[in-house]
């Protein structure tokens, strides 16, 4: 969704809502104790993390923007939680032949930017 609202508008869309994953698995992560060794590339944030096929159904929280504005914002991201006792933050689902989704959403009337980082990493961007 957010890569087509960013073909269609030049200025930035935000979007928020929650999702469910009906039926299906979707590939999420948790993450483990803070890394002892700096982490300094996607590949070496990938390795720290623990990663986990996860059953449906998942209830979802989602936030993004078509397109960073020069804010230096994460574009999309979303958590994961059910009653079965496994969730974390979604990355995709791993099981497209039978996925189901059902999805709520609304628009934001003002994009904040609280607090920039204080060092700026270029791995994992758009």
């Amino acid at each position: 969704m957010r890569q087509a609202l960013r073909k269609m508008f030049q200025k930035p869309v935000g979007i928020g809502g929650v999702f469910v994953i009906k039926t299906g698995k979707a590939k999420l992560h948790i993450m483990p104790d803070y890394s002892e060794t700096p982490l300094k590339s996607t590949d070496d944030v990938n390795s720290w993390l623990k990663f986990f096929d996860m059953p449906s159904p998942l209830s979802c929280l989602s936030v993004f923007v078509s397109s960073d504005p020069g804010l230096n914002l994460r574009v999309e991201h979303t958590h994961c939680f059910s009653d079965h006792g496994v969730g974390g933050h979604y990355h995709e689902d791993t099981t497209a032949e039978c996925v189901e989704y059902e999805g709520y959403f609304n628009i934001a009337g003002t994009l904040f930017r609280i607090d920039q980082p204080s060092a700026v990493c270029d791995f994992g961007k758009d």
